[in-house]
């Protein structure tokens, strides 16, 4: 061996890992599995985490002008350096995104019998399915998509992701439904999400305006106090009743204050509120365990006027 020769140096198996989780392109691509690895698929879709889904030109052509348009170009022939990018004699297309969502993806381009509609466990995978809808044109899965983000199991946990994200796609019956959900929360008390940055702060502002639009409009509550008076709470222990003990002037004033903040009849089913007026009635120790139904009760009369309020005020929403 000459001097200036230097020997072959061989990789560490783990130093092979290492650089297979800096670039999931040096992994081996795998097939996926059931139902994105059938035989007579006519294109593969290889996500950049190096898994393998064969689909069906027809359907992405149907579901997205950017593959159909690709689709519609000039094919490569059998001399060009691209014709080597297949497998199993079909075509292979990379793309950016993970496999997560390229199977959530093609699975809402799928006939209902192919495959369920695909289930969205949180909104990261919601922003992930959206976003890669928005690059490949396909319209009708983005608003498939963006109808599912009012499930209880989003609107509950993150009102305010749920209404940017719905105010960022124009989704006029989303968008109201999350911003009648934030009235349970005080303007101030919503936090920072990064999904805000996508839409203006007009948005924000009608968002706010809203809000405030509610609060002033349960002062129309005044005008049926008469026809919902407070609850008797006869009580064999004190002798008195309980609940009518407390001023009707303190409980309209605390109801008002509390609906201006906060305006929806959860604020006044909130346990804290109703220990609050309990409290204020000065019930007894023998009448204390039942005043809290005779509230709650209360209010969920209460509740159908304030709703027929609350329905009339309308949030503004800018369409493009």
């Amino acid at each position: 061996m000459s001097e200036s020769a230097q020997p072959t140096q061989q990789l560490s198996p783990e130093r092979t890992n290492a650089s297979s989780e800096l670039n999931p392109r040096c992994m081996a691509p795998v097939d996926a599995d059931s139902p994105f690895n059938r035989p007579h698929a006519d294109v593969i879709l290889r996500t950049s985490d190096s898994v393998d889904f064969r689909f069906y030109k027809l359907l992405l052509s149907l579901a997205s002008p950017f593959f159909a348009n690709m689709f519609a170009l000039p094919q490569p022939g059998p001399l060009d350096g691209a014709a080597n990018q297949t497998k199993y004699d079909i075509p292979i297309i990379p793309v950016s995104e993970k496999s997560a969502v390229i199977r959530k993806l093609l699975s809402f381009c799928s006939p209902v019998y192919d495959t369920d509609v695909p289930a969205l466990e949180n909104l990261d995978i919601v922003m992930s399915v959206l976003d890669a809808a928005d690059k490949y044109d396909m319209k009708r899965v983005g608003k498939f998509v963006v109808k599912m983000i009012t499930a209880p199991q989003f609107l509950e946990q993150e009102p305010m992701r749920v209404f940017a994200i719905a105010c960022r796609y124009r989704a006029e019956a989303e968008t109201t439904i999350a911003a009648r959900y934030m009235l349970r929360f005080a303007a101030w008390e919503p936090a920072y999400v990064a999904e805000l940055d996508f839409i203006s702060g007009s948005d924000y502002q009608r968002l706010i305006k809203y809000h405030a639009s509610c609060g002033q409009a349960v002062g129309q509550l005044v005008r049926l106090w008469s026809t919902f008076p407070l609850p008797p709470l006869d009580c064999k222990f004190c002798r008195k009743k309980g609940l009518s003990r407390l001023s009707l002037k303190d409980y309209q004033d605390s109801v008002i204050d509390a609906l201006r903040i906060r305006p929806c009849v959860e604020t006044l089913l909130n346990p804290e509120w109703i220990e609050t007026m309990v409290r204020k009635a000065g019930s007894c120790p023998g009448c204390r365990d039942r005043a809290p139904r005779k509230i709650q009760d209360y209010t969920k009369e209460l509740a159908v006027p304030l709703d027929e309020i609350i329905s009339q005020i309308r949030l503004e929403i800018k369409s493009y």
